[in-house]
């Protein structure tokens, strides 16, 4: 089967006279030709190679699915009723010329971290940590296979308001090094009353059998009240011994302008009570 169709940008309708003429001079079936509208930046310029983010890899780098991206491009200047969120098959079948819009759109970085968030917020938990481990070997490290075990475990709360998957990677970085390194600015957080509570939290659970939110949950409610603070008071100290941050990860800032990580909870029985205890242990 021929070309019978060539759908490309709008800046190339000038090629096309000279080239149906190829075709009708070499007796070839002329393909239906279509121009759809250019894609721009946000400020509404012409997009180009010095711009970020402008080929598929740019958005490879930074943990952007291929499905999340496929959807938001399709959506890019086309419309199928009301509905945002096409799969392959979906694609296929309702993809029509006819719904092309008539002017530029824009590329809006915001809503490809809004619909990538979908993707890892619905994508089967199995599939997600594939593309995980696939993305961390190829642009960032790769991973141990106790520390993908761990991973696999908590990606239900891994993923929590992440946006990529160098987002989920970031928020597992506690899990896959051994070694906590305190930021310089969090270190100065660890007064005497933070560390005081670190070491009566690291001397009640070395006397639980069982390590489990229920289980720790009363600890932690007794450390708030015998230290007349709260809950920060405690978490914050354990999060800093624990991550090396008072954030979790040292993540990037999320589209709301603040710093997200896992709950101490969710560091506490993720790491396993033998880790945490090794990891208060170091604390001075």
């Amino acid at each position: 089967m021929g070309m019978t169709h060539i759908i490309r940008g709008d800046d190339h309708k000038i090629n096309t006279f000279k080239q149906i003429q190829i075709y009708d001079a070499m007796n070839w079936k002329v393909p239906s030709f279509a121009h759809i509208p250019l894609i721009h930046t946000i400020e509404g310029k012409k997009l180009s190679k010095r711009d970020n983010a402008s080929t598929l890899d740019d958005y490879s780098k930074i943990g952007i699915m291929p499905n999340a991206l496929r959807n938001y491009l399709l959506r890019l200047g086309w419309s199928y009723k009301d509905k945002e969120i096409f799969d392959l098959d979906e694609s296929i079948k309702y993809f029509n010329l006819e719904g092309i819009g008539k002017s530029p759109s824009k590329l809006d970085i915001d809503r490809i971290y809004s619909m990538n968030e979908h993707y890892i917020k619905n994508i089967d938990e199995n599939d997600l940590f594939n593309f995980l481990i696939t993305y961390c070997e190829t642009f960032q490290e790769k991973i141990n296979d106790l520390a993908q075990k761990k991973i696999k475990n908590s990606l239900h709360f891994l993923k929590n308001k992440a946006k990529t998957l160098e987002d989920i990677y970031k928020n597992s970085k506690f899990l896959i090094n051994d070694k906590v390194q305190i930021e310089k600015e969090d270190d100065k957080l660890l007064d005497e009353t933070a560390i005081k509570i670190v070491k009566l939290f690291s001397e009640d659970i070395n006397k639980l059998s069982d390590f489990t939110r229920e289980t720790l949950e009363p600890i932690i409610n007794d450390l708030i009240k015998n230290n007349n603070t709260n809950f920060k008071g405690v978490g914050q100290p354990l999060r800093i011994c624990l991550t090396g941050s008072k954030f979790g990860p040292p993540l990037r800032i999320c589209l709301t302008g603040s710093k997200f990580g896992p709950g101490i909870f969710d560091i506490l029985c993720s790491l396993g009570k033998e880790e945490v205890s090794k990891r208060l242990s170091q604390i001075r």
